[in-house]
């Protein structure tokens, strides 16, 4: 299982870094494997594609980010053309669509961003 460092789903899923960030930290996304302090988080393509139809619901039906998230989920497990139906509303979402897309998006992000170094800098030569 490919798994992707939150720059490379920043790119991705068209959100800033910082929002991506912060969205892992403040909300549990099923799938994103968090470990201690100091170690970057590991993104797979399930929790990638959960993120990305979050955040279209977010930025183009102004939701809020939780909400976004629980619709997401529900979207996501259902089938295929998955439908939510809450009173008199009625939400469905091209899941081969935002898949292609995502798809396109993630090639290009994987082309440009570059791995980030972790870890001390390597030391200096002392000049003597």
């Amino acid at each position: 299982m490919r798994l992707y460092d939150v720059a490379v789903t920043a790119l991705a899923i068209g959100a800033p870094r910082k929002w991506v960030d912060n969205l892992l930290s403040h909300h549990e996304v099923p799938d994103v494997l968090i470990a201690r302090r100091g170690v970057s988080r590991r993104i797979p393509h399930s929790a990638l594609l959960h993120l990305a139809l979050a955040r279209d619901l977010h930025v183009d039906l102004g939701m809020s980010v939780r909400d976004a998230l629980r619709l997401a989920a529900t979207l996501l497990t259902g089938r295929d053309d998955a439908v939510h139906e809450s009173g008199h509303l009625r939400v469905t979402f091209d899941r081969l669509g935002l898949e292609r897309a995502l798809q396109a998006r993630l090639r290009e992000a994987l082309e440009s961003a570059p791995a980030p170094r972790r870890g001390r800098p390597p030391t200096r030569p002392t000049m003597r």
